[in-house]
């Protein structure tokens, strides 16, 4: 055999050489051969032959060049390409029997060989195929060929190749099983198959792979013995047993010696291993801890030295496979030019060889790298080929990386390539979003996940019948808690829907199916337990009812023991059901707390302490109950709760609880066990601030300082990776943080010293911070017109996004979460039944909104880069901010948080503070501050039931006004920085100096105190009545909307055109959506007097209604308005939004912000459309005739004089305004003030409200706007 291989033997030296060829190719791992030269010698590339005849004899050269021309598909990863150069015939049916001519073994060995390779192949060759094949063979099985030349070659196609596939495969299966098992056995979780022997699975492929290198030896074939004994090795190192690699190594590196490319395959192999199990960089694999500088410098060497060998081979091919290696070596190190270029020249090799399989893994290589570098730039080199033949791989950066990189791909594999290896892209893929997911870089890993989408779209849909979705799991990592509700909704319902037509046919329903119920359910329940949210935790119960339900099915069809993993997670859900009714509870009674409303809120909790009875868990019911206990004040009770369960909850519970319990020593002791005994915290700053908040109950201020700014670092790391502004505010909506925040606040103040005040006042203003990170964003586009106008297009589609989001949260919380109907036999009918007419369409919608925000998302990638990361960047510190103070002004800031009311009055001159804190065993503080701002407010806005609060609004004012009394004496105008939670408090309705504040002061409001010095243009010198304004009002609502006609809103806006002479005015028909957005760019004002839509729930969906059905919403604002001096939100509770424990108000406000809007004026209640009307038309009055008119002193001088206003003085007022822009006022008790007893109020709010009798000077009437800015 040795004699024919050199070139001697029957048929002349070139028939020897294309055996010799065939078999080189056949060791598709040494790379040795590219199958681009042996196609362009010998044909194949695109030619389909016949199968070899069958007669029998001599080899001759027509055979040769078929099976050349297959083996070299195989050696390029294009089994379906061999198959067709075969003549696409199905396997014989029979083994081959001894004397078959070779022509027939050999065609049926490579056809074996094909089938394994599109079946069984994946990238690092770890990985189990995504879906088993009906009738895959393992191998061709032993062939007796007696032509000595093919044996060698029958046996590599035959059973080389498939053997090896398998062998890693099943390597791949126990090691992943036998990792699961160690990683549950730490917190002694139970797993199925716990009684298996994991090592037959890791010493059996080690067997059939070691039977196979005898008829090697036997053929003498030095190559094919150095590359069986390299690759020997290797699946040593895959087991896990790198001592026995060893010698396997040697041996094969003697056997190598002198020949190139056997050589090149062992300093690969020796590469892989320095970088940890093999297949790593295949797969594209970044670990949160990459392998250390020295263990990288050695892979880099072993690459090196393989290339070189390649080189020497003269194999393009290897050098492909050597450079990518290279260039995952850059990428741990975070080379990314160097990767770029690398992953560059390696594509270059492979399609200069013709290694089809290699060029799609580096194009899939480079989408991800383009992702985790946040741009599309460069894109047109960077995934681009060379070729005609991939001509349609030229990437539109326009369009969409991901997409054209997975239509080239999956093209590949479905026509020439190989099913599996698309798969284990997709996987790779799939596997790397998920990283992405648990570091925060979300936005990276929905883009990854989309494409792995792409790569392997679900076979088990119908043609249209889905659309692709974010993952829920993605944003439950990102804590958007709304988007995880929504999406784990949908994915339930898919599955129960997918159950149902099996159960339709009378088919068992897939495993997976109701495996997807089962853990739907537990993730809906976790995250409405998360948001605290009472609706949402009543819908949780139906969702694990309908888990509950399939489960039976399960356990009926599969006959699953009764106590084992299965019933074990079915029991944990019947725990969640029953703990669902005392949650309920208990989250009502927090919200009514934060309502004001004591007496509710006590009545719901007390409920909750008995409801928890019925919780079968006794850890779970102790937590619940403790923590109703403690909200009611009984500490007593709460803390023997905690102390009956505490040797069984886990460390950072427990530690958690008696730190909340007031008992900080107590939970001192249980911190070093955490991460011992039970689980960990989820983040690093989790920790931390359970550090520092004992710290600083311990009075250890300097510790307590360290650990919550470490703490700090590492949250404000993590989110800013998550690119977009709503992600932002939702993952800082957040306890934990904010608690962070607050204890780095105390602890730089309460250690005094003369710095303390203004150090603890910059670190409260980083809490408040979240939304400058939109404000920068917009910043970063600089001047250039189509650079602001992508951002602001990002900016609304996030909103437009979130908006969706809340919607479908609004349909969930307003389901009625009945009692399950029928049993397990009929579940699969009815599961679904009453959700699938919804399903589609929500799908539709969430997908459009999701592909519209990755479009625009795409465009600021390119186009203004910065703005991804404009969350950046500190914000100014107290000499700053009190540098910026226009003079006689002092700015009033507060930091609200558990049992501590921080204060700050600065002026340019001095910072003063107030701390006061809650006494001990009584209810936190934060909380009766806000019950109180809430009562007053309501009480200003005359809801109805709301009382006296003349009690509440002094007890405000001692707590936030007093301590300040004298920089209130010495300055006329004040800015307010309120917390998030009082955002709606109207600090110039206090009570002050037996008057009110706004009576003697100037008030404007900021939501952080960065606004005093944010960078903006100088004040323009044209006056008012000079400037361009949009005014829009009354505009014709469709009658069926049921909005009440605004006549009020139809004199202001005319009589302001007036006072405005270049204004356009658009009411009635004329106020579109679509006219509005065209001619609101451009003006100097933007006035909007219509009716309001807010929640508080679903911010984001905050709108004015315009004409028909058209309304102007949250998204569209920030489209419209582009940094207009002035923008006036006159319609309803346009001030309202939704306080986060990140210290942001999400809603119209803050988008006005975001605008860029010099000045803003809103309103926080529902405005008397009459009275409103005198208010805002005397403020524009005082902008147009004043000297040195300041808007919030306009709108002051404005709410005093209508307030010093009669009735009937206000009456007389409107009519007269209403005759002079030609207006019809509408019927008398509308322009005029609340006769006594209960009458109905047209306000501009979208529901008509019953208010009870108000005087004439209520704030209901003269303080419902308020101006923010400076």
């Amino acid at each position: 055999m040795a004699k024919i291989m050199n070139g001697g033997g029957p048929g002349g030296p070139g028939e020897s050489f294309r055996v010799d060829r065939l078999a080189a190719l056949l060791l598709t791992e040494q790379r040795g051969v590219d199958p681009a030269g042996t196609w362009t010698e010998y044909g194949g590339g695109d030619r389909v032959a016949g199968p070899p005849d069958a007669s029998g004899g001599d080899v001759d050269r027509e055979h040769l060049d078929t099976w050349l021309a297959a083996a070299a598909a195989l050696a390029a990863g294009e089994p379906k390409r061999a198959l067709a150069v075969l003549g696409g015939l199905p396997p014989a049916a029979a083994s081959a029997r001894p004397g078959r001519p070779p022509s027939q073994a050999l065609t049926r060995a490579m056809r074996a060989a094909a089938l394994a390779m599109d079946t069984d192949w994946q990238p690092g060759g770890y990985l189990a195929p995504l879906r088993a094949e009906p009738g895959t063979p393992e191998s061709a099985g032993p062939v007796l060929v007696p032509d000595e030349r093919l044996r060698l070659c029958t046996h590599l196609a035959g059973q080389f190749i498939p053997v090896l596939l398998s062998a890693r495969m099943t390597l791949g299966h126990a090691t992943t099983a036998e990792a699961a098992r160690e990683r549950a056995s730490r917190y002694g979780a139970r797993i199925e198959g716990a009684g298996w022997d994991v090592s037959e699975g890791i010493d059996e492929p080690l067997k059939w792979y070691d039977g196979l290198y005898e008829p090697i030896a036997e053929a003498g074939h030095e190559e094919a013995a150095a590359c069986h004994l390299l690759l020997a090795a290797d699946l040593r190192v895959r087991a896990g047993d790198r001592e026995a690699a060893v010698p396997l190594l040697h041996a094969g590196l003697r056997q190598a010696s002198r020949r190139p490319a056997a050589t090149g395959l062992a300093e690969l192999l020796r590469g892989d291993w320095e970088l940890g199990p093999p297949g790593l960089a295949e797969q594209c694999v970044v670990p949160p801890t990459p392998p250390s500088a020295p263990e990288l410098d050695r892979a880099a060497e072993r690459y090196g030295l393989a290339e070189a060998a390649y080189r020497a081979a003269g194999s393009q091919r290897g050098r492909a496979a050597a450079l990518l290696r290279l260039a995952h070596v850059h990428r741990l190190r975070g080379e990314t030019e160097a990767c770029r270029t690398t992953v560059a020249a390696a594509l270059a090799a492979a399609l200069a060889a013709g290694d089809g399989a290699c060029a799609v893994l580096l194009r899939v290589h480079q989408a991800l790298d383009l992702i985790a570098i946040d741009t599309r730039a460069q894109a047109q080199t960077h995934i681009g080929t060379s070729t005609d033949a991939d001509a349609d791989a030229d990437i539109d950066i326009e369009s969409g990386t991901e997409a054209k990189v997975a239509a080239v791909v999956v093209g590949w594999g479905g026509t020439v390539g190989s099913a599996s290896w698309v798969r284990g892209l997709a996987r790779l893929v799939q596997d790397r979003a998920d990283a992405w997911s648990a570091q925060g870089y979300i936005a990276r890993s929905g883009r990854a996940t989309s494409l792995a989408r792409l790569l392997a779209p679900d076979r088990d849909s119908g043609p249209g019948d889905r659309e692709a979705l974010p993952k829920a799991g993605t944003y439950a990592e990102a804590r958007h808690r709304l988007a995880a509700v929504v999406l784990t909704d949908l994915e339930q319902r898919d599955h129960l829907e997918r159950i149902r037509r099996c159960t339709d046919l009378g088919e068992a329903p897939d495993i997976t199916h109701c495996l997807g119920v089962i853990q739907g359910a537990q993730i809906f329940h976790s995250q409405a337990s998360a948001l605290r949210d009472p609706d949402l935790m009543a819908a949780a119960r139906l969702r694990i009812e309908r888990a509950l339900d399939v489960g039976g099915l399960l356990v009926a069809g599969t006959g699953a023991p009764a106590d084992g993993p299965l019933a074990e997670i079915l029991d944990g859900l019947r725990s969640d059901l029953a703990a669902c009714p005392a949650q309920e509870a208990l989250f009502r009674s927090r919200r009514s707390r934060s309502a004001g409303l004591e007496e509710e809120a006590d009545r719901f909790a007390d409920e909750a302490v008995v409801l928890a009875g019925q919780i079968p868990q006794e850890l779970f019911r102790s937590v619940v109950r403790c923590a109703a206990l403690a909200d009611l004040g009984r500490w007593k009770a709460a803390r023997a709760e905690v102390r009956a369960v505490e040797a069984r909850l886990p460390a950072v519970q427990a530690a958690g609880l008696w730190a909340r319990l007031g008992r900080p020593g107590r939970a001192r002791g249980h911190v070093p066990r955490i991460g011992v005994v039970g689980t960990g915290d989820d983040h690093s700053w989790e920790s931390a601030a359970l550090h520092a908040e004992l710290a600083l109950a311990e009075g250890a201020y300097g510790d307590a300082a360290d650990q919550a700014l470490r703490g700090l670092a590492a949250y404000e790391e993590h989110r800013l990776r998550l690119a977009r502004d709503t992600l932002r505010a939702s993952f800082a909506d957040d306890p934990v943080p904010a608690g962070l925040h607050h204890a780095a606040t105390l602890a730089l103040l309460l250690p005094g010293g003369g710095d303390a005040p203004a150090a603890a006042f910059t670190q409260a203003e980083r809490g408040r911070a979240g939304f400058l990170g939109a404000v920068r964003a917009l910043d970063a586009a600089g001047t250039d017109r189509e650079d602001r106008t992508a951002v602001r297009n990002w900016l609304a589609a996030e909103v437009r996004w979130a908006a969706e989001f809340e919607e479908h949260v609004g349909a969930v919380r307003h389901e009625t979460a009945g009692p399950s109907e029928g049993r397990a036999a009929e579940a699969g009918g009815r599961l679904s039944e009453g959700a699938r007419p919804q399903v589609t369409e929500r799908r539709m919608r969430i997908g459009a909104v999701d592909r519209a925000l990755d479009a625009a998302e795409a465009v600021v990638r390119r186009r203004v880069p910065a703005a991804l990361t404009a969350g950046a960047g500190e914000p100014p510190d107290a000499a700053a901010v009190a540098e910026a103070l226009p003079p006689d002004t002092v700015l009033l800031a507060y930091h609200l948080f558990g049992d501590s009311l921080v204060g700050w009055a600065m002026t340019r001159e001095r910072l003063l503070f107030e701390h006061v804190t809650s006494p001990p065993e009584h209810r936190k503080l934060a909380h009766d501050v806000v019950a109180t701002a809430r009562r007053f407010r309501d009480w200003c806005a005359a809801a109805p039931g709301s009382g006296p609060a003349e009690a509440d609004g002094r007890r405000l004012a001692e707590w936030l006004l007093r301590p300040f009394a004298a920089p209130l004496r010495d300055c006329p105008r004040v800015i307010v920085v309120p917390p998030a939670t009082l955002a709606l408090l109207p600090f110039h309705a206090l009570p002050w100096h037996a008057d009110v504040l706004g009576a003697t002061h100037e008030v404007s409001y900021l939501p952080a105190a960065a606004g005093v010095t944010r960078r903006r243009s100088p004040e323009p010198d044209r006056p008012w009545n000079e400037l361009r304004a949009l005014l829009v009002g009354a505009p014709a609502t469709d009658p069926r909307r049921g909005l009440p006609t605004l006549p009020g809103t139809a004199v202001e806006t005319a009589e302001i055109a007036r006072l405005l002479p270049r204004s356009r005015l658009l009411t009635g028909a004329g106020a579109t959506r679509a006219e509005v957005l065209a001619a609101a760019p451009g003006h100097d004002v933007l006035h909007l007097a219509a009716h309001g839509l807010v929640d508080e729930l679903a911010p984001n969906r905050s709108r004015l209604p315009l004409a028909g059905d058209d309304a102007l919403g949250l998204a569209d604002l920030l489209s419209a308005a582009h940094g207009p001096r002035l923008l006036v939100l006159s319609a309803c509770d346009t001030g309202r939004g939704r306080a986060t424990a990140g210290g942001d108000v999400l809603g119209l406000t803050r988008a006005a912000l975001i605008t860029g809007a010099r000045h803003t004026v809103v309103s926080l209640w529902p405005v008397h459309d009459s009275v409103g009307c005198l208010v805002i038309t005397r403020m524009y009055r005082h902008l147009v005739h004043d000297p040195a008119p300041r808007v919030g002193a306009a709108l002051a001088l404005a709410q005093r004089e209508v307030r010093a206003l009669s009735g009937a003085e206000r009456d007389e007022e409107f009519r007269l305004l209403a005759h002079r822009t030609g207006t019809d006022p509408g019927p008398r008790h509308r322009a005029r003030s609340w006769a006594p007893g209960e009458c109905s109020v047209p306000s501009r709010d979208t529901e008509p409200v019953r208010r009870r009798a108000a005087t004439e000077r209520h704030p209901y009437y003269w303080a419902p706007f308020i101006h923010v800015g400076v």
